[in-house]
């Protein structure tokens, strides 16, 4: 039918204002069509109209972005290859057969670690959301991002503390002799010896083959055999007992504090503090010296360890292959849990890290970048290790297969500090050494601290968002408090019990409860199609993908836990026994994060409105706020879940060619008004980028007829948190 004169002079009118148009308010697929646009104005579905996202500025301008790609790639190499490379992995090397063992953990990378990184990263990349809004995704699982927010807690103090040593270290370097490189000192103690080699030159002896020295003294025609020293009484470990720690007989005997490492730890929350001021604008700024910094550090210390008598020997000794440990499962055990720490998921680090990249980042690649980066360090910390391990051998003239090393604090800073301490211009090559830690732990912290911050903030964004700042300082007050305790002489043990307990296997268990709602309540499919709407693609190999997500990551997961508390111990250091309280009160700190869990989750499910039926619906299914946090991003599938793009989708300004009645064929009408259901199968199968129609069976335009109207009323109205 023919448009009445009236209408015509309606559209005639506001063809003008639609010359006018900002085009910023709309999607950008209304950019491509011949549409007459009308004045904007807010439905109340959405703080502000479409957000404009390609300029060089923040995407999102509410919660913030990193400033470039290069921030966002240094800020997870730094969360993720911390001081575990070099605490850690050259001692399961050193320990289970050498380069034989890096075939299991590079198995278990794969199976273990990468499926959790893959998850963590492209959900916190979707949703720009921490680690407990991210949960909108399965509400009864909410529990989860405080569980793992509480974890980071005792992360932030426990990389804190191991920060405070380093610093104390680092400051006793600055001078002309170390202090562990002696025995004249106050507290090294009557039987604190140097090296057999060392000792034996300085007074002119013979050293024999096996390790023991004989002096012979001219005047009075005797002989001294020293024997074969023990590395229990080298000064680095009386050092690090009796000076740095003030170490008492038991996790009971609390001591006194040591006002020196508190000041320590003071400094290093200052200096988390001012870093994290900005947000990820001022940490990604921080990130080009504490990861790249590391990395020129380590290739110093590198070559010139490999320079040293010994070194080169020990590192060709302890990396070749034993093929032998293949085939016992506890090597495979340790594979897998260093493989799932490795990365440092499950505390809710790599949701924050991802969520402030931009939607459209090619998460793929990321990931494999960085768990290249990863092994590469555990490698290249081997090599630093090994090459020091022969060093100290060729001093104390040690035999290569009788040296036994020990993992965690004793490996950096007792067994490698006194290797250091040998080497000519020690002092330089040890603060280099302590500098390299002190940042390296320093980068995990500081986002380790920055997910509680961001997490709180996007929880309660009314009440915390806008005062970030004051956040901060609450969280590192509070940690501040929580850390000094741990400079009181019993807190090595403390450190221990945080070691073995808190923070293993609860992050399993963790990593267990989100594999099981991501891949089964939420569905692997959806996760997967997230991926490729981020992306553009899915991943290659998809059915592999989810294979590994529904099947084989929770057996993998279960195992490690299995392996865990089966293969735990009495808990020792050096000659003291734990007592069985200590061990209890392990436990029951280990447990905290894990009982939000269900605590939370009942309450999710009380608050649901609704029948029973209704509330299970509400809780197991997505919260109507999850998605692309950017209203333009959510427009790219599902535009009529935004009300500029509904409007603009078929508005009154956009002529459809058809007669009235094809139109009412098309379109079935109850009153004027569309089904609830019918209009959401039009939503998902309208191509937004096609609105236009023409009359079949020919290319003249017929009769027109604007419905725009009609679709107003039609389309159900949605309740959702979009742009903030």
């Amino acid at each position: 039918m023919s448009v009445s004169s009236n209408e015509q002079e309606h559209r005639n009118g506001r063809s003008a204002v639609g010359n006018h148009v900002d085009m910023s308010l709309y999607p950008p697929f209304i950019k491509q069509l011949d549409a007459k646009l009308p004045d904007y104005t807010r439905e109340g579905d959405i703080e502000y109209p479409f957000e404009e996202i390609t300029g060089v500025g923040d995407e999102n301008r509410i919660r913030g972005n990193w400033s470039n790609k290069s921030d966002y790639l240094l800020a997870v190499i730094g969360f993720t290859a911390g001081v575990g490379s070099f605490w850690k992995f050259p001692f399961l090397v050193f320990k289970h057969g050498g380069a034989a063992f890096l075939i299991p953990y590079l198995v278990m990378l794969c199976l273990a670690a990468l499926p959790m990184f893959f998850m963590e990263m492209v959900l916190g990349q979707f949703s720009s959301s921490a680690a407990i809004s991210v949960w909108k995704v399965v509400p009864l699982f909410k529990g989860i991002g405080f569980a793992q927010v509480t974890i980071s807690g005792f992360f932030a103090v426990f990389f804190n503390i191991i920060s405070a040593w380093t610093l104390f270290y680092l400051i006793n370097s600055f001078s002309f002799s170390i202090p562990w490189s002696n025995c004249a000192n106050s507290w090294s103690g009557e039987n604190c010896t140097l090296g057999t080699r060392i000792q034996c030159r300085e007074m002119n002896g013979t050293l024999l083959v096996n390790g023991s020295c004989i002096v012979e003294h001219a005047a009075s025609n005797e002989t001294t055999v020293i024997p074969l020293h023990d590395l229990n009484s080298i000064p680095s470990l009386k050092y690090f007992h009796t000076d740095v720690l003030m170490l008492s007989k038991g996790v009971d005997d609390f001591g006194t504090l040591n006002w020196y490492l508190g000041l320590c730890v003071l400094v290093c929350w200052i200096a988390v503090f001012l870093c994290l001021f900005q947000g990820v604008k001022s940490s990604g700024k921080v990130v080009y010296i504490s990861v790249i910094l590391p990395f020129i550090i380590l290739t110093v210390l590198l070559t010139r360890l490999l320079t040293l008598d010994g070194s080169i020997s020990a590192v060709l000794y302890f990396l070749s292959p034993k093929w032998e440990v293949l085939s016992d499962l506890h090597v495979w055990g340790e594979a897998a849990v260093q493989a799932f720490y490795s990365v440092s998921c499950c505390s809710g680090g790599l949701f924050t890290i991802a969520s402030y990249s931009r939607f459209h980042n090619n998460v793929y690649k990321d990931i494999c970048l960085v768990l290249l980066v990863d092994v590469f360090v555990s490698l290249i910390g081997c090599l630093l290790t090994f090459s020091a391990i022969g060093f100290t051998c060729y001093e104390f003239a040690i035999a290569l297969d009788k040296f036994q090393i020990r993992d965690g604090f004793h490996l950096v800073f007792v067994f490698l500090a006194e290797a250091l301490a040998g080497v000519p211009v020690a002092p330089l090559y040890a603060g280099l050494f302590f500098i390299m830690i002190l940042l390296v732990v320093h980068a995990t912290q500081m986002f380790v601290v920055e997910t509680i911050v961001s997490s709180l903030c996007d929880e309660y964004p009314e009440r915390l968002r806008r005062n970030r700042r004051h956040v901060l300082t609450t969280v590192c007050a509070l940690f501040i408090c929580l850390s000094i305790p741990f400079c009181l002489s019993s807190g090595l043990y403390w450190m221990e019990l945080l070691t073995q307990f808190v923070l293993t296997w609860p992050l399993v268990v963790i990593a267990f409860l989100e594999c099981m709602a991501i891949n089964w309540i939420y569905g692997v499919d959806n996760m997967l199609d997230n991926a490729k709407w981020i992306v553009g693609h899915w991943p290659p190999c998809y059915i592999f993908w989810k294979v590994l997500f529904k099947f084989i990551c929770p057996l993998v997961y279960l195992s490690i836990l299995c392996f865990l508390w089966l293969d735990w111990n009495s808990i020792e250091y050096e000659s003291y026994q734990f007592p069985y309280w200590s061990i209890l009160a392990a436990w029951g700190i280990a447990s905290i994060p894990l009982i939000l869990i269900p605590i939370i989750s009942i309450w999710q499910f009380c608050i649901a409105k609704g029948t029973i039926t209704q509330k299970w619906w509400r809780v197991l299914y997505p919260d109507d706020a999850w998605g692309p946090a950017l209203a333009i991003h959510r427009a790219e599938k599902f535009p009529l879940q935004i009300p500029e793009a509904r409007r603009l989708l078929l508005p009154p300004e956009v002529e459809i060619a058809a007669s009235q009645r094809d139109l009412q064929d098309d379109i079935p009408m109850n009153s004027g008004v569309l089904t609830a259901g019918r209009s959401s199968e039009f939503a998902q199968t309208t191509d937004a980028r096609s609105i236009r129609s023409t009359v079949a069976g020919g290319g003249d335009r017929g009769d027109v007829k604007s419905i725009g109207a009609t679709i107003n009323t039609m389309i159900p109205k949605f309740e959702r948190e979009t742009a903030i």
